[in-house]
């Protein structure tokens, strides 16, 4: 079986972080737009680093001349992406612009501790 790598493995834990997160703020508020938002925001940023991810792992094994082309088209087109998406969440009245911009900083926010955590010298499968 083959070994996951750290951006494998943060798809796996931003999961139960993002559920937690979002029963959190349903209680501690009671507002299910906010979780809404907060849900948009996770569900976009994890589409948009799994295409990422998937593209440039077979940019990788297919054609390693166009990573840098690619690396910068992928960039482009998420934060236009996630401009839309923030404009959405600010356009429509019963969802937080802030909770949306929150689930899209999760997949970064758990991306850190877990390389941090999962990372070890030497070990060319977990590089990032």
């Amino acid at each position: 079986m083959k070994k996951a790598n750290i951006i494998e493995f943060t798809f796996l834990i931003c999961f139960p972080v993002s559920i937690v997160v979002s029963l959190v703020l349903y209680f501690i508020t009671k507002e299910f737009g906010l979780v809404v938002s907060y849900i948009l925001g996770v569900a976009t940023v994890l589409m948009m680093q799994s295409l990422n991810y998937r593209i440039m792992k077979n940019t990788f094994k297919n054609n390693p001349e166009k990573i840098k082309s690619n690396t910068i088209v992928i960039y482009i087109v998420k934060y236009i992406f996630y401009g839309i998406i923030l404009f959405v969440a600010y356009s429509e009245p019963s969802w937080n612009i802030f909770a949306t911009l929150g689930g899209i900083m999760t997949f970064s926010i758990v991306m850190y501790p877990t390389a941090l955590i999962l990372a070890k010298k030497g070990d060319e499968d977990n590089e990032l």
